[in-house]
Protein backbone atom coordinates (compact mmCIF):
# COMPACT_ATOMS: atom_id res chain seq x y z
CA UNK A 1 0.00 0.00 0.00
CA UNK A 2 1.27 3.39 -0.92
CA UNK A 3 1.66 6.38 1.59
CA UNK A 4 -0.79 8.21 0.28
CA UNK A 5 -3.84 5.33 0.97
CA UNK A 6 -1.60 4.97 4.48
CA UNK A 7 -2.45 8.46 5.50
CA UNK A 8 -5.91 8.06 4.18
CA UNK A 9 -6.76 5.00 6.02
CA UNK A 10 -5.29 5.97 9.45
CA UNK A 11 -6.95 9.62 8.90
CA UNK A 12 -10.33 7.83 8.97
CA UNK A 13 -9.46 4.89 11.92
CA UNK A 14 -8.12 8.05 13.46
CA UNK A 15 -11.26 10.50 13.03
CA UNK A 16 -13.53 7.29 13.88
CA UNK A 17 -11.47 6.47 17.07
CA UNK A 18 -12.51 10.57 18.38
CA UNK A 19 -16.03 10.59 17.40
CA UNK A 20 -17.53 7.17 16.37
CA UNK A 21 -18.64 8.78 13.21
CA UNK A 22 -18.32 7.77 9.67
CA UNK A 23 -16.61 10.38 7.58
CA UNK A 24 -16.48 11.34 4.06
CA UNK A 25 -13.72 12.67 1.58
CA UNK A 26 -14.67 16.30 1.55
CA UNK A 27 -14.51 16.46 5.85
CA UNK A 28 -11.39 14.34 5.46
CA UNK A 29 -10.00 16.65 2.81
CA UNK A 30 -11.36 19.73 5.24
CA UNK A 31 -9.75 17.64 8.61
CA UNK A 32 -6.89 16.53 7.72
CA UNK A 33 -5.07 19.04 5.38
CA UNK A 34 -4.26 17.17 2.63
CA UNK A 35 -3.16 18.47 -0.02
CA UNK A 36 -4.89 16.63 -2.20
CA UNK A 37 -8.83 17.34 -3.69
CA UNK A 38 -12.11 15.64 -2.23
CA UNK A 39 -12.32 13.58 -5.46
CA UNK A 40 -8.44 12.37 -5.31
CA UNK A 41 -9.55 11.22 -1.81
CA UNK A 42 -12.93 9.62 -2.77
CA UNK A 43 -10.47 7.69 -5.20
CA UNK A 44 -8.37 6.35 -3.04
CA UNK A 45 -11.12 5.78 -0.29
CA UNK A 46 -12.89 3.76 -2.95
CA UNK A 47 -10.09 1.45 -3.58
CA UNK A 48 -9.43 1.00 0.41
CA UNK A 49 -13.10 -0.08 0.24
CA UNK A 50 -12.35 -3.08 -2.24
CA UNK A 51 -9.33 -4.18 -0.60
CA UNK A 52 -11.14 -4.31 2.58
CA UNK A 53 -9.64 -1.57 4.88
CA UNK A 54 -12.39 0.29 4.90
CA UNK A 55 -16.43 -0.05 4.97
CA UNK A 56 -19.32 1.97 3.65
CA UNK A 57 -21.65 3.17 6.29
CA UNK A 58 -25.16 2.16 6.44
CA UNK A 59 -26.53 5.65 8.04
CA UNK A 60 -23.91 7.60 5.66
CA UNK A 61 -22.21 8.25 2.34
CA UNK A 62 -19.17 8.36 4.63
CA UNK A 63 -16.40 5.30 5.56
CA UNK A 64 -15.26 3.93 8.81
CA UNK A 65 -12.80 1.22 9.49
CA UNK A 66 -13.03 -2.52 8.95
CA UNK A 67 -11.38 -4.85 11.33
CA UNK A 68 -8.95 -5.36 8.57
CA UNK A 69 -8.17 -1.66 8.45
CA UNK A 70 -7.41 -1.83 12.72
CA UNK A 71 -5.11 -4.62 12.38
CA UNK A 72 -3.25 -2.36 9.53
CA UNK A 73 -3.18 -0.06 12.04
CA UNK A 74 -1.78 -1.85 15.06
CA UNK A 75 0.51 -3.64 13.43
CA UNK A 76 1.92 -0.39 12.14
CA UNK A 77 2.21 0.85 15.84
CA UNK A 78 3.47 -2.03 17.31
CA UNK A 79 6.45 -1.44 13.97
CA UNK A 80 7.07 1.96 14.03
CA UNK A 81 5.45 4.10 17.15
CA UNK A 82 6.45 2.34 20.16
CA UNK A 83 9.01 2.99 21.95
CA UNK A 84 10.25 4.41 25.77
CA UNK A 85 9.88 8.72 24.91
CA UNK A 86 5.65 7.54 24.20
CA UNK A 87 5.41 5.09 27.05
CA UNK A 88 3.17 7.42 29.60
CA UNK A 89 5.07 8.47 32.92
CA UNK A 90 4.84 6.45 35.66
CA UNK A 91 4.40 8.32 39.26
CA UNK A 92 6.18 7.63 42.19
CA UNK A 93 2.94 6.61 43.75
CA UNK A 94 2.25 3.97 40.77
CA UNK A 95 5.38 2.30 40.91
CA UNK A 96 5.37 2.25 45.25
CA UNK A 97 1.54 0.13 44.80
CA UNK A 98 2.99 -2.39 42.52
CA UNK A 99 5.91 -3.00 44.56
CA UNK A 100 6.42 -6.93 45.55
CA UNK A 101 8.47 -5.64 48.22
CA UNK A 102 5.64 -3.96 50.00
CA UNK A 103 2.45 -5.39 49.08
CA UNK A 104 0.93 -9.00 48.63
CA UNK A 105 1.29 -10.49 45.23
CA UNK A 106 -2.45 -10.76 44.27
CA UNK A 107 -3.27 -7.43 45.67
CA UNK A 108 -0.48 -6.22 43.64
CA UNK A 109 -2.28 -7.62 40.46
CA UNK A 110 -5.87 -6.28 42.12
CA UNK A 111 -4.35 -2.84 42.33
CA UNK A 112 -2.96 -2.86 38.67
CA UNK A 113 -5.96 -3.47 37.30
CA UNK A 114 -8.04 -0.69 38.89
CA UNK A 115 -5.01 1.62 37.81
CA UNK A 116 -4.84 0.14 34.08
CA UNK A 117 -8.87 0.84 34.04
CA UNK A 118 -8.32 4.53 35.46
CA UNK A 119 -5.71 5.33 32.80
CA UNK A 120 -7.81 3.87 29.41
CA UNK A 121 -11.19 4.61 30.61
CA UNK A 122 -12.54 0.90 29.63
CA UNK A 123 -12.86 -2.58 31.30
CA UNK A 124 -9.48 -3.67 32.92
CA UNK A 125 -9.38 -7.37 33.37
CA UNK A 126 -6.75 -9.61 34.79
CA UNK A 127 -6.15 -12.96 35.14
CA UNK A 128 -3.63 -15.11 37.34
CA UNK A 129 -3.58 -18.30 36.33
CA UNK A 130 -4.41 -21.33 38.89
CA UNK A 131 -1.02 -22.09 40.01
CA UNK A 132 -1.83 -24.28 43.47
CA UNK A 133 0.70 -23.62 46.47
CA UNK A 134 3.01 -26.43 46.83
CA UNK A 135 5.28 -24.98 49.64
CA UNK A 136 6.80 -22.01 51.49
CA UNK A 137 9.85 -20.57 49.60
CA UNK A 138 10.53 -18.34 52.73
CA UNK A 139 9.07 -17.19 56.01
CA UNK A 140 10.31 -15.06 58.74
CA UNK A 141 9.19 -13.46 61.99
CA UNK A 142 10.15 -9.74 62.47
CA UNK A 143 9.76 -8.23 66.19
CA UNK A 144 7.60 -4.41 65.54
CA UNK A 145 7.26 -4.39 70.12
CA UNK A 146 7.26 -6.68 72.55
CA UNK A 147 4.04 -8.23 71.91
CA UNK A 148 3.86 -8.04 68.23
CA UNK A 149 5.56 -9.81 65.48
CA UNK A 150 5.38 -9.62 61.61
CA UNK A 151 4.89 -13.15 59.53
CA UNK A 152 6.43 -12.67 56.44
CA UNK A 153 6.34 -15.67 53.99
CA UNK A 154 7.07 -16.05 50.06
CA UNK A 155 4.76 -18.98 48.77
CA UNK A 156 6.47 -21.14 45.17
CA UNK A 157 3.77 -19.14 42.92
CA UNK A 158 4.72 -16.01 43.59
CA UNK A 159 2.10 -14.85 46.37
CA UNK A 160 2.93 -13.37 49.65
CA UNK A 161 2.05 -13.09 53.12
CA UNK A 162 2.39 -10.51 55.45
CA UNK A 163 0.52 -10.11 58.68
CA UNK A 164 0.58 -8.68 61.91
CA UNK A 165 0.20 -11.40 64.92
CA UNK A 166 -0.66 -10.17 68.42
CA UNK A 167 0.36 -12.16 71.44
CA UNK A 168 -0.94 -12.03 75.00
CA UNK A 169 2.94 -11.76 76.38
CA UNK A 170 5.97 -10.28 75.19
CA UNK A 171 8.69 -12.01 73.26
CA UNK A 172 12.30 -10.91 73.32
CA UNK A 173 14.75 -10.55 69.85
CA UNK A 174 16.82 -13.99 71.31
CA UNK A 175 13.26 -16.08 71.37
CA UNK A 176 11.92 -14.79 67.90
CA UNK A 177 15.69 -15.91 66.05
CA UNK A 178 15.52 -19.34 67.73
CA UNK A 179 11.88 -19.42 66.77
CA UNK A 180 12.91 -18.09 63.30
CA UNK A 181 15.91 -20.83 62.97
CA UNK A 182 13.25 -23.88 64.17
CA UNK A 183 10.49 -22.52 61.37
CA UNK A 184 12.76 -21.88 58.66
CA UNK A 185 14.20 -25.95 59.25
CA UNK A 186 10.79 -27.26 59.37
CA UNK A 187 8.22 -25.42 57.14
CA UNK A 188 10.48 -23.63 53.99
CA UNK A 189 10.59 -26.03 51.38
CA UNK A 190 8.56 -28.48 52.79
CA UNK A 191 5.26 -29.49 51.14
CA UNK A 192 1.92 -27.49 51.90
CA UNK A 193 0.00 -30.06 52.90
CA UNK A 194 2.67 -30.90 55.77
CA UNK A 195 2.19 -27.90 57.39
CA UNK A 196 -0.44 -28.99 60.13
CA UNK A 197 1.24 -31.73 61.05
CA UNK A 198 4.53 -29.92 60.94
CA UNK A 199 3.73 -27.36 62.95
CA UNK A 200 2.07 -29.34 65.36
CA UNK A 201 5.15 -31.57 66.07
CA UNK A 202 6.61 -28.11 67.16
CA UNK A 203 3.90 -27.26 69.81
CA UNK A 204 4.40 -30.64 70.84
CA UNK A 205 8.21 -30.58 71.23
CA UNK A 206 11.05 -27.53 70.23
CA UNK A 207 8.21 -24.52 70.57
CA UNK A 208 5.72 -25.52 73.43
CA UNK A 209 5.42 -22.79 75.59
CA UNK A 210 5.05 -20.72 72.07
CA UNK A 211 1.52 -22.71 71.26
CA UNK A 212 -0.75 -19.55 70.52
CA UNK A 213 1.56 -18.23 68.44
CA UNK A 214 1.97 -21.52 66.26
CA UNK A 215 -1.80 -21.63 65.88
CA UNK A 216 -1.46 -18.35 64.54
CA UNK A 217 0.89 -19.17 62.18
CA UNK A 218 -0.78 -21.99 60.93
CA UNK A 219 -4.44 -20.19 60.41
CA UNK A 220 -2.22 -17.03 58.39
CA UNK A 221 -0.26 -19.91 56.25
CA UNK A 222 -3.78 -22.50 55.84
CA UNK A 223 -5.92 -19.05 54.89
CA UNK A 224 -3.29 -18.07 51.88
CA UNK A 225 -2.52 -21.36 50.92
CA UNK A 226 -6.44 -21.70 49.80
CA UNK A 227 -7.89 -18.70 49.82
CA UNK A 228 -5.74 -17.22 47.47
CA UNK A 229 -5.74 -19.73 45.04
CA UNK A 230 -9.17 -19.12 44.14
CA UNK A 231 -8.85 -15.04 43.42
CA UNK A 232 -7.74 -15.84 39.94
CA UNK A 233 -10.22 -12.90 38.45
CA UNK A 234 -10.12 -9.37 38.38
CA UNK A 235 -12.49 -7.30 36.34
CA UNK A 236 -12.66 -3.44 37.39
CA UNK A 237 -13.87 -0.25 35.15
CA UNK A 238 -17.13 -2.24 33.72
CA UNK A 239 -18.95 1.41 34.16
CA UNK A 240 -16.37 2.76 31.92
CA UNK A 241 -18.49 1.78 28.27
CA UNK A 242 -20.69 4.55 29.40
CA UNK A 243 -18.31 7.21 28.14
CA UNK A 244 -19.33 5.45 24.62
CA UNK A 245 -22.11 6.56 23.01
CA UNK A 246 -22.57 3.20 21.33
CA UNK A 247 -23.83 2.42 24.82
CA UNK A 248 -26.17 4.71 25.35
CA UNK A 249 -28.50 1.67 23.51
CA UNK A 250 -28.74 -0.55 27.17
CA UNK A 251 -29.33 -4.00 25.37
CA UNK A 252 -25.81 -3.48 24.04
CA UNK A 253 -24.62 -2.21 27.65
CA UNK A 254 -25.93 -5.30 29.20
CA UNK A 255 -24.80 -7.86 26.12
CA UNK A 256 -21.00 -6.51 26.90
CA UNK A 257 -21.17 -6.58 30.80
CA UNK A 258 -23.11 -10.01 30.45
CA UNK A 259 -19.71 -10.92 29.52
CA UNK A 260 -18.26 -10.94 32.48
CA UNK A 261 -21.03 -12.89 34.55
CA UNK A 262 -18.95 -16.16 34.79
CA UNK A 263 -14.95 -16.07 35.31
CA UNK A 264 -14.53 -19.18 33.78
CA UNK A 265 -15.96 -17.48 30.69
CA UNK A 266 -13.72 -14.23 31.56
CA UNK A 267 -10.50 -16.67 31.73
CA UNK A 268 -11.32 -18.26 28.31
CA UNK A 269 -11.56 -14.54 26.69
CA UNK A 270 -8.10 -13.58 28.29
CA UNK A 271 -5.93 -15.64 29.51
CA UNK A 272 -6.94 -19.46 27.70
CA UNK A 273 -3.95 -18.43 24.68
CA UNK A 274 -1.08 -20.00 24.44
CA UNK A 275 1.15 -16.36 24.16
CA UNK A 276 3.55 -14.72 26.37
CA UNK A 277 3.56 -11.07 25.19
CA UNK A 278 1.45 -8.17 23.81
CA UNK A 279 -1.91 -10.13 22.44
CA UNK A 280 -4.33 -7.75 20.27
CA UNK A 281 -7.37 -9.61 19.13
CA UNK A 282 -9.93 -7.11 16.88
CA UNK A 283 -13.66 -7.87 15.92
CA UNK A 284 -14.21 -11.35 14.49
CA UNK A 285 -10.50 -12.79 15.20
CA UNK A 286 -11.62 -12.96 18.74
CA UNK A 287 -13.92 -15.64 17.33
CA UNK A 288 -16.70 -15.24 19.42
CA UNK A 289 -20.26 -13.00 17.94
CA UNK A 290 -20.85 -11.56 20.98
CA UNK A 291 -17.09 -9.93 20.83
CA UNK A 292 -17.32 -8.86 16.87
CA UNK A 293 -17.82 -5.15 17.69
CA UNK A 294 -14.80 -5.37 20.51
CA UNK A 295 -11.20 -5.08 20.76
CA UNK A 296 -9.29 -7.44 23.30
CA UNK A 297 -5.74 -5.92 24.31
CA UNK A 298 -3.75 -8.23 26.76
CA UNK A 299 -0.13 -8.66 28.02
CA UNK A 300 1.53 -10.56 30.44
CA UNK A 301 3.45 -10.59 34.43
CA UNK A 302 5.58 -13.32 35.51
CA UNK A 303 7.28 -14.71 38.68
CA UNK A 304 10.70 -16.31 38.74
CA UNK A 305 10.38 -16.67 35.00
CA UNK A 306 7.56 -18.37 34.34
CA UNK A 307 3.91 -16.57 32.87
CA UNK A 308 1.15 -16.67 35.92
CA UNK A 309 -1.15 -14.12 34.54
CA UNK A 310 -2.54 -11.60 31.89
CA UNK A 311 -3.46 -8.07 32.16
CA UNK A 312 -5.48 -5.98 29.67
CA UNK A 313 -8.85 -4.48 28.39
CA UNK A 314 -11.70 -5.35 26.33
CA UNK A 315 -13.35 -2.22 24.99
CA UNK A 316 -15.12 -1.25 21.28
CA UNK A 317 -12.92 -1.43 17.94
CA UNK A 318 -12.38 2.01 18.03
CA UNK A 319 -10.16 2.51 20.98
CA UNK A 320 -7.42 4.71 21.12
CA UNK A 321 -4.93 1.71 20.34
CA UNK A 322 -1.66 3.83 20.68
CA UNK A 323 -2.19 5.22 24.59
CA UNK A 324 -4.19 2.00 25.62
CA UNK A 325 -1.03 -0.42 24.35
CA UNK A 326 1.21 2.01 25.69
CA UNK A 327 -0.51 1.56 28.90
CA UNK A 328 -0.80 -2.31 29.08
CA UNK A 329 2.69 -2.28 28.67
CA UNK A 330 3.49 -0.10 31.60
CA UNK A 331 1.20 -1.98 33.86
CA UNK A 332 2.46 -4.94 32.38
CA UNK A 333 6.35 -4.07 32.82
CA UNK A 334 5.38 -2.87 36.48
CA UNK A 335 4.40 -6.09 37.60
CA UNK A 336 7.36 -7.87 36.01
CA UNK A 337 9.92 -6.19 38.40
Amino acid sequence: MNDRKLKILFSIINSYIIDGEPIGSKSLADEYNMNISPATIRNEMSALEKMGFIEKAHTSSGRLPSDKGYRLFVDYILANELNENIRPNRSDRMISLLDKRYHNASDIVETATKILADLTNLTAVSVTLKNQIKKINNMELIRLSSNQVLLVAVFDNGLILNEIIHLDYEISTDELIFINNVLNDTLVGSDIKNVNENLKKLEDNLLSEYRDLMDNIHRRLEGKSYNDAERDVQIEGLGNIFNFKEYEDLSKAREFIKLFDSKDRVNKIIADRNYNNLYVSIGYENGLDELKDNTIITSYFKVNDEVVGHIGVVGLTRLNYLDVISNIIMISDLLNK
